[in-house]
């Protein structure tokens, strides 16, 4: 009898508390990388609005129904070239496009806010996009690229 009471107890001590934790808010969802929050910060602050071609995006995943992908982008010059970082927002979820043209190549990375590549794209001027298969390749660049930015982002 006695275990019974407890069990009965038990249960309505749970039946008590399950309104309020109904009513608890939700725990934070952060994507965010405390770099990729900053990096989401310093383009929203002094990038610029600007439409892509969907070609190349589309090869990622990214699409707008056939139409340009709005982006908020900041761009700079290095060493070797022009760098390019473009916010995405089309899947309601932030997401970089970092580019860099190496002669009449655009090679661009997508990546998620934690800076995790996960796709490459190759796009000669005078040609189509494509799927940078050599993996070496692509990670080799996207850390070189990433690593431009990451010098740029303020309060690292």
């Amino acid at each position: 009898m006695s275990k019974l009471a407890s069990t009965r107890r038990g249960f309505l001590v749970s039946a008590a508390l399950l309104p309020l934790a109904a009513c608890a808010p939700p725990p934070p969802k952060h994507t965010l990388s405390p770099r990729g929050d900053r990096l989401v910060r310093m383009i929203q602050t002094t990038g610029r609005d600007n439409m892509t071609a969907p070609e190349a995006l589309a090869l990622m995943g990214i699409t707008n129904q056939g139409r340009d992908i709005p982006v908020r982008q900041l761009a700079d010059d290095g060493p070797d070239g022009r760098y390019v970082v473009n916010l995405v927002n089309i899947r309601k979820v932030h997401e970089f496009v970092f580019q860099r043209r190496q002669g009449d190549v655009l090679v661009l990375h997508s990546a998620d806010t934690a800076f995790k590549r996960l796709q490459s794209v190759r796009y000669a001027r005078n040609g189509k996009p494509t799927i940078i298969t050599d993996i070496a390749f692509a990670e080799r660049d996207f850390q070189q690229q990433t690593a431009f930015w990451f010098d740029r982002i303020p309060g690292r």
